[in-house]
């Protein structure tokens, strides 16, 4: 059970935790295969898809409600005669998703499939009507819906939908609760030089889901680089019985040096022909580079954001956070936290405030806070967005200290970032170290269903805050500001390097300017968008300074 109970915001809900649930086309042979899709629940009567008597198996028919949008299903429907005994498709869309679900059972349909909008499933709250609902509910993409929506307007489309255990000869199964993965999903390079400062231990569950015995089992491993394989190694074979696992360990991977990406990529491989092999792999990423973070980085370098979470209940402040320790921590400087926050509509993300934290963690369980930053929402587009925090005094790590880094919502209406492509819960039990928290009141709990919160550390040399020794305190005006900032300047001659980075952390102007007579440097802002942004200056003298400036047009 969750330890705390936790709502989910912009309709997001807990994701299918196991393996061997599947929405899955059975007919026509054209298009069969797994759709990827989201389970509705915590919605208080949908059935246990984990449990084969819950298993749903029919043909596929498109609701219509008489509206000009009638595929919506947000009122009764008009075709009931066609959706009873079938599994309904749903397009998402107006109304919540328990209304939805509930027309469709209310005209007879055993399950639903809603189809995104927009991008692939996401998680789904049930709303007013979602308590009456007891038929399985799931969501798929906007793609995989575009894939069947021919094949079901003719009625051939037969799917299935809940577990497949028990339903083939011979299916070996993997699950990413039970796989060992990297300690982290980015890792600063600074502290992985090699194979002795840092290295991946290999290993996973095997579950055979079929009904038949599986001889000469084995687990295959794969990690490439750039394209390049750079570990490739199997295991000695075992022998799994039905409904049984074996635990098959690898050597661990280790490399002469770091840096960049690598994919790794588990196959759990039988003798013979896997009759259900959408479940037999499982691969994730490591990055080393700047970051520290538990969330994959995305093609844009950034932690990854699937779905956004707070507190069901009353709180002062909820916050997220990622653990960290190592033996050479003294050759990092924490720079600030790339963090994602979300409201629902109609509300905006305007106004709002996220903050950040460095603690330490003391051996008797209580906590130091270190350094701490402020973010305030200027630009509604950012709701959902990952931006980035600096701390007020970048501060450098002490070795074997352990730290919390963690961004905090004191708004009852924001959610807080999080991926459910990993789960550390086998490298936890291996390693014996917990790699994320949640923070609630100041009290520490955590999420046990597999959600892993989304935020990356920015981490860079100490020896360049070491040498930081000429920061000057600069007070820009106006601020906010709609087309052009004066910053005062007095006491500094000569040219200067004037670097903006903007909420995310991409810089978006790099310059050189002179100092006037005056002391002030005058700089036009016009080709900003609205935001919040973070300027660095550095004079020719070494002397520098950092201060964010929000541009309101």
């Amino acid at each position: 059970m969750k330890r705390t109970l936790l709502a989910c915001g912009l309709a997001l809900s807990a994701w299918a935790a196991n393996a061997q649930i599947a929405t899955y086309v059975l007919q026509p042979p054209s298009i069969s295969g797994p759709l990827t899709f989201m389970a509705a629940d915590s919605w208080g009567a949908l059935p246990d898809l984990s449990l084969p008597a819950n298993r749903v198996q029919g043909y596929a028919a498109i609701v219509r409600d008489g509206s000009a949008a009638d595929s919506l299903g947000c009122g009764t429907l008009t075709n009931a005669a066609q959706i009873a005994g079938k599994i309904a498709i749903v397009y998402r869309g107006t109304c919540e998703f328990g209304a939805k679900a509930l027309n469709a059972q209310t005209a007879g349909a055993i399950a639903v499939v809603i189809v995104n909008n927009a991008g692939g499933p996401v998680g789904m709250a049930g709303g007013a009507s979602g308590s009456q609902v007891h038929i399985p509910v799931v969501m798929i993409g906007q793609a995989d819906g575009a894939l069947i929506h021919d094949q079901v307007m003719a009625g051939n489309v037969e799917l299935l939908i809940g577990t497949v255990l028990n339903m083939f000869p011979n299916n070996l199964a993997m699950e990413k609760s039970k796989t060992l993965i990297p300690e982290q999903a980015a890792r600063p390079a600074l502290v992985s030089a090699n194979e002795n400062e840092f290295s991946v231990q290999l290993g996973a569950w095997v579950y055979n889901y079929g009904t038949a015995a599986q001889d000469g089992a084995t687990l295959k491993a794969t990690v490439t680089h750039g394209g390049t394989t750079v570990y490739d190694e199997t295991s000695s074979p075992a022998s799994i019985p039905s409904g049984d696992s074996v635990y098959f360990t690898l050597p661990t991977f280790a490399q002469a040096g770091y840096s960049g990406r690598y994919a790794l990529t588990y196959t759990a491989q039988l003798t013979t022909t896997d009759d259900f092999a959408a479940d037999n792999t499982y691969a994730t990423t490591l990055t080393v580079d700047t970051l520290l973070s538990y969330s994959p980085e995305g093609t844009d370098g950034l932690p990854q954001q699937i779905g956004f979470y707070k507190p069901n209940s009353t709180y002062q402040s909820y916050g997220i956070c990622a653990y960290f320790q190592d033996a050479n921590a003294h050759r990092l400087r924490a720079e600030g936290i790339y963090a994602a926050a979300s409201v629902n509509s109609p509300l905006k993300i305007t106004d709002r405030q996220l903050t950040i934290r460095m603690l330490e963690l003391n051996s008797d369980g209580t906590t130091n806070e270190v350094m701490s930053g402020e973010y305030v929402y200027t630009d509604s587009t950012l709701n959902s967005q990952v931006v980035y925090i600096p701390f007020f005094d970048p501060t450098v790590l002490v070795d074997g200290q352990e730290y919390m880094f963690c961004a905090n919502a004191s708004d009852l209406d924001m959610f807080l970032g999080h991926t459910n492509t990993v789960n550390y819960e086998e490298t936890e039990a291996t390693t014996g170290v917990v790699t994320t928290r949640l923070s609630i009141d100041d009290a520490w709990s955590r999420w046990t269903t597999g959600e892993v919160p989304a935020l990356g550390v920015k981490m860079r040399s100490a020896t360049v805050g070491i040498n930081e020794i000429n920061n000057v305190e600069i007070t820009p005006y106006p601020n906010p500001t709609a087309n052009r900032i004066s910053i005062p300047v007095a006491g500094q001659s000569g040219k200067a390097t004037v670097q903006v980075f903007d909420a995310k952390g991409a810089k978006v102007a790099d310059e050189q300017v002179t100092v006037g007579g005056n002391n002030i440097l005058s700089m036009d802002l016009g080709s900003l968008t609205n935001g919040l942004y973070t300027f660095h200056l550095v004079f020719n003298s070494g002397t520098q300074s950092s201060f964010r400036v929000a541009v309101s047009k």
